[in-house]
């Protein structure tokens, strides 16, 4: 497994493939630092958040943020759901059996939706409303982040702003901001109305009211009542400006990336009407003969094979085709190899995922190869360490749910002619012409 060495610019790069070499630079304590060029491109639309942060202000985010995504809080983070997969299917079944339908079109809005109620704790109803500002914007996102990433002349500043490009991003940047304001005002009244209810139901002396308060929002585990709650460090109330980029990136990131997967996941079960009739028989051992059950964190978890079909689809096409680390300092490889500090140092999943030598024949799409012993740091679609992604397994069960749902309830097949995804390898691997499937509802 050969890692490569590139120079780009006046930077130089490092692409990992051997997996023990990835092990490093993930569980690595103290070389946490993401990208330069990555954090340059990203801040604009997400100022300092988890993403970008260190020291300080990284840990503390990240503590505050952990409770909501907790092992506890799935089965009812898996009851949100199934609710809005109601809705969904209510929209979908509108839809002829041999109607043409992006998948993308549906599964962003459903997926914002959760998102919002599950973590923000409001309701914002995309699905009713498909032509919302923030869908056109936020999938805008990818590729200016990505531009701005590889063109080095947007980093001078004073030429970007003149151009129409600058614009775009400028406006593009205030309208997911402008709807996390909007999420973020929602939920003031309601945790307002909240605080008050809790203090007008205990004026005992003895009753620690913040406390109780507290143990509210831990029980509810909604993650925008613990950033409103929080304190700076010097006492005063953590500034809506800041809220304001973390709730941006949850948000976005959230329901991007997640949209992405379960998109292209149903796009292989459609291609390989094997595969998705090994998931569906699944489902019906699991769920017997009452195929409209909604599914409980038991029943995801007895879904081996659904999970696999996921992950092989993630390895056909990665999500997130690389993530990286700023070198602080040098640091020693396998095999006596030092990188120098100063140097960017990348995880290169798409030709992690393309070595034979840890997945045989990697051009078949065949998820029972996740079923055999691999290394560890060989599929880490998540990251790894102290810096993996926090929301990991909400993301898992949103996943599984919403796939376990579709697949008891439609047939999969390819959409039309012409209709091919064409893949475009950006920070988020997307189809710039959507993914295009057929919905055939299953006889009862």
């Amino acid at each position: 497994m050969q890692n490569f060495r590139m120079t780009v610019g006046s930077e130089e790069w490092v692409l990992l493939t051997d997996p023990d070499d990835v092990a490093i630079i993930l569980n690595h304590p103290t070389e946490l630092s993401k990208p330069v060029e990555r954090n340059a491109a990203m801040m604009p639309f997400f100022g300092n958040s988890v993403s970008t942060s260190e020291g300080e202000r990284w840990k503390s985010t990240r503590k505050l943020m952990a409770p909501s995504f907790s092992y506890k809080t799935l089965e009812k983070r898996i009851e949100h759901v199934n609710k809005y997969c109601g809705r969904l299917f209510e929209i979908l079944d509108n839809h002829r059996d041999d109607d043409d339908i992006d998948m993308y079109k549906y599964l962003r809005p459903y997926m914002f939706d959760i998102l919002c109620h599950s973590l923000m704790g409001v309701d914002y109803n995309l699905l009713d409303d498909l032509q919302h500002p923030y869908l056109e914007a936020s999938n805008k996102v990818v590729n200016i982040i990505t531009q701005n990433f590889f063109s080095y002349w947007r980093n001078i500043r004073m030429i970007f702003m003149l151009t129409p490009f600058y614009k775009e991003m400028q406006d593009t940047i205030r309208t997911i901001k402008d709807t996390s304001t909007d999420i973020i005002r929602q939920r003031k009244v309601k945790l307002n109305q909240l605080i008050e209810d809790t203090k007008n139901n205990n004026r005992n002396v003895d009753d620690d009211v913040e406390q109780l308060i507290e143990d509210k929002v831990s029980d509810d585990a909604c993650l925008l009542d613990k950033f409103l709650l929080s304190k700076s460090n010097n006492g005063d109330p953590t500034p809506d400006e800041i809220i304001n980029e973390e709730l941006t990136l949850v948000c976005w990131t959230g329901h991007y990336t997640t949209t992405m997967t379960m998109a292209h996941t149903l796009y292989c079960l459609a291609k390989h009407p094997e595969v998705q009739r090994r998931v569906f028989e699944e489902q019906i051992a699991i769920f017997k003969a009452d195929l409209n059950k909604q599914a409980t964190n038991h029943d995801l978890n007895e879904m081996k094979y659904l999970e696999a079909a996921i992950k092989e689809s993630i390895r056909v096409i990665p999500t997130v085709t690389k993530i990286g680390r700023q070198l602080n300092n040098d640091l020693k490889f396998t095999g006596d190899k030092v990188i120098p500090a100063d140097t960017t140092v990348l995880v290169f999943y798409e030709a992690i995922y393309k070595d034979p030598k840890l997945f045989p024949e990697p051009e078949k799409y065949y998820p029972e190869r996740f079923f055999s012993s691999m290394h560890n740091h060989a599929f880490v679609p998540f990251s790894a360490g102290p810096r993996n992604c926090l929301g990991f397994r909400y993301a898992w069960a949103a996943m599984k749910a919403t796939l376990s749902n579709m697949i008891r309830k439609y047939e999969l097949t390819l959409g039309n002619p012409g209709t091919e995804p064409q893949f475009a390898y950006r920070i988020i691997t997307e189809s710039t012409n959507g993914v295009h499937l057929k919905l055939k509802r299953r006889k009862k």
